[in-house]
C-alpha cells in the first residue's frame, strides 16, 4: 500500500509539493480550509499534470478542508502563509492526528524551525523542508536540520527528496537558511547602488544579466513581489541584527506607497501597459581586420590580463605584454592606450602616475577600477581626463559586459576609446558612477562574503552553499567557487574599501583567505 503524505495548505507551493509527491508515488492529501483556495488548487495540478504529460498523478491526489483527527500519513509537510501562531496551529492538531514516528516538517523560508519543534510530542521527527517555487519545476530543497532532529529523520528526508527527484542540502536553523541569506546581498547592495546613483536600475539589471544572473535584482523583486521580499529581508535582520542585512529605505518607501512590483502593476518599473523592455547590455562579437591605429599595452599579470591579451591580440596590431612592473621601461613610448590590470590587489595610482610622466598626452590608460582609488589616482596625474576605470570581476569569459567608470575627470573621448575597445572584443559596458565596488564588485564581492560566513558558522557546508545558490536561486556559479575564480584577496580589497567608504559592517569577513588555497585534488581510488 502506497505511503500516505499529508500537505497542509493549498497554495501555489503547497499544490506543487503535493504534486510532486504524488509523482514520486505517495498517496497524497492536500488540507485546505477555504474552498476557493481548493479549487484553486485542483486547477493549478490539473495544469502541472497536463504540462508533464501525468495525469496518472491527480488520481493520488484528494483534497480535505481539515486536518482529520487521525490520519495514517507517515509524512507531513506545512505550507501555510509564514506566521509563526498559524504554523503552530498546524503543528499542534498534526501532533494529535499522526502515529509518534511521522515525519512533520516545515515549509518555511525564514521562522526558527526549534521552535516549531518545541510544541509537539517527539520533536526528533521535525525538520525543514523548503522547497522553492515552482515547485514542481525547482530542483532544490533546503532540509533543515533542528536541534532536536535526529539522524533518522535525517535520512529519511534524503529518501523523500530522492523519490520526488530533489536535490537536497543540509541547512543548520538559522535565520534564512541558505538561500534567503546568501541571497541578501543581490538584493541589497542592488538596492543601496540605486540609492548611491551608481547607476539606473535598467542598467544596473542589464549588468547582472551580464554577469551570469538569470534576471536583474529589480526586475526579480518585482516577479517576488518588493513586499514579499522586504518581508524576507526583515525576518533575516530581525533574527541576525547584522547591519549589512539590514533593509533599504527606499524599499520600505516603494513598499508603503503600494508599488510592490507586478502584482500591483508597477514597482521600480511599470507594468501597466505590458512588461518593460529590457537593456541589453551585451555585443555582437564581429570578427574585422585588425586595428593597426592603436599601440596597445597591456600591464599586469594573471587570467584577466592573459584573457585580454588572447582577445585583443584578434583585434588590434600591434599589443605589448608588459607582465611586471620592474619591466616599465620596456613600454613602447608610442602606446597610445595602456590597460593596466596589475594583480587585482593592489592600488595601481603609483604605477599610473609614473606612466603619465612616461608617455604623451594621447595615451589613454585604463585602470581596475575595483582595486584603484580612481579619485585620488587622477588628483596626481597631468592629464586626469585620459584616466579611465573599468571593471572586470573575474573570469572574462563569464561577463559579457564591463563596468565603465563615468568619472569627474575623464573626457567624452576616453570613454567612447573604452566602450569602442571592449565591443570590439566582443564585451558590452555601462557606464556606471566612481562609488567604491562600482555595481558588481560591490554585489557579487558580498555574496561570496555572505557565502564564506555562512560556511564558516556552520550554517551549510562550502559545497552545499553552491549547489543551493546555483539551483534555488539560479546563480551562474555558487559563490564559493565564484569567489575562488574571483580571488580571496581581490574580494577583500573590494569590500575593505566599500568598508571604508560605507561603514566597517561591510568589512570582509577574516576567512577570505581561504578562497587563495588551492584545492586538494580528490583522491583517486586505488585498486585492491
Amino acid at each position: 500500500m502506497p505511503e500516505r503524505l499529508l500537505v497542509v495548505g493549498g497554495g501555489t507551493m503547497g499544490s506543487g509539493i503535493a504534486f510532486v509527491g504524488a509523482q514520486g508515488g505517495y498517496d497524497v492529501e492536500i488540507v485546505e480550509p477555504f474552498a476557493a483556495a481548493r479549487e484553486r488548487s485542483r486547477a493549478y495540478v490539473e495544469r502541472a499534470a497536463q504540462r508533464c504529460g501525468d495525469l496518472a498523478a491527480l488520481e493520488r491526489i484528494r483534497w480535505s478542508d481539515a486536518i482529520s483527527s487521525s490520519s495514517d500519513a507517515s509524512i507531513a509537510i506545512e505550507a501555510v502563509p509564514e506566521r509563526f501562531e498559524l504554523k503552530r496551529d498546524v503543528f499542534v492538531a498534526l501532533a494529535g492526528a499522526l502515529a509518534s514516528d511521522a515525519l512533520i516538517a516545515t515549509n518555511t523560508s525564514s521562522l526558527a524551525v526549534e521552535q516549531l519543534a518545541d510544541v509537539v510530542p517527539h520533536p526528533e521527527r521535525v525538520l525543514g523542508l523548503h522547497f522553492f517555487n515552482p515547485a514542481t519545476r525547482m530542483q532544490l530543497i533546503e532540509v533543515v536540520l533542528a536541534p532536536q532532529t535526529s539522524d533518522e529523520t535525517l535520512e529519511r528526508a534524503y529518501e523523500l527528496a530522492e523519490r520526488l527527484h530533489k536535490i537536497p542540502v543540509v541547512a543548520a536553523d538559522t535565520p534564512g537558511f541558505i538561500v534567503n541569506r546568501v541571497a541578501r546581498p543581490y538584493y541589497l547592495q542592488a538596492l543601496r547602488a540605486l540609492e548611491r546613483g551608481v547607476a539606473s536600475t535598467q542598467e544596473l539589471d542589464a549588468l547582472a544579466r551580464a554577469a551570469g544572473f538569470r534576471m536583474g535584482p529589480f526586475e526579480l523583486m518585482d516577479l517576488i513581489g518588493l513586499d514579499v521580499n522586504l518581508a524576507t529581508t526583515e525576518s533575516v535582520f530581525a533574527r541576525t541584527e547584522l547591519e549589512r542585512l539590514a533593509p533599504v529605505e527606499l524599499q520600505r518607501s516603494l513598499v508603503a506607497q503600494g508599488l510592490l512590483g507586478r502584482k500591483s502593476g508597477a514597482g521600480f518599473f511599470d507594468y501597466r501597459d505590458g512588461t518593460p523592455e529590457r537593456l541589453d547590455a551585451t555585443v555582437d562579437s564581429r570578427q574585422t581586420e585588425p586595428d593597426a591605429q592603436e599601440l596597445v599595452a597591456i600591464v599586469g599579470f594573471g587570467g584577466v590580463a592573459d584573457e585580454l591579451a588572447e582577445l585583443i591580440e584578434q583585434r588590434y596590431a600591434p599589443v605589448q605584454r608588459v607582465v611586471h612592473d620592474e619591466l616599465l621601461d620596456e613600454l613602447s613610448p608610442e602606446a597610445t592606450l595602456v590597460i593596466d590590470v596589475g594583480d587585482g590587489v593592489a592600488d595601481r595610482g603609483d604605477l599610473i602616475a609614473e606612466l603619465d610622466s612616461l608617455l604623451g598626452a594621447e595615451c589613454v590608460f585604463f585602470v581596475d577600477a575595483y582595486a584603484t582609488d580612481l579619485a585620488a589616482c587622477a588628483e596626481r596625474l597631468s592629464h586626469p581626463e585620459r584616466l579611465v576605470g573599468y571593471g572586470i570581476l573575474g573570469s572574462l569569459e563569464g561577463q559579457a559586459a564591463v563596468e565603465i567608470v563615468d568619472s569627474e575627470s575623464v573626457s567624452d573621448d576616453a570613454l567612447e576609446l573604452a566602450q569602442e575597445l571592449f565591443a570590439a572584443v566582443g564585451k558590452g559596458s555601462v557606464l556606471v558612477e566612481d562609488l567604491p565596488g562600482l555595481f558588481l564588485g560591490r554585489t557579487v564581492g558580498s555574496i561570496v562574503n555572505e557565502a564564506i560566513v555562512a560556511v564558516g558558522a556552520g550554517v551549510a557546508s562550502s559545497d552545499d552553499v553552491d549547489t543551493a545558490m546555483r539551483l534555488g536561486a539560479n546563480y551562474p556559479i555558487g559563490p564559493i567557487a565564484w569567489g575562488r575564480e574571483i580571488g580571496g584577496a581581490r574580494v577583500t580589497r573590494i569590500l575593505q574599501r566599500l568598508a571604508d567608504a560605507e561603514g566597517e559592517a561591510f568589512a570582509p569577513h577574516r576567512s577570505l583567505w581561504i578562497l587563495d588555497v588551492q584545492e586538494e585534488p580528490a583522491a583517486e581510488a586505488v585498486p585492491e
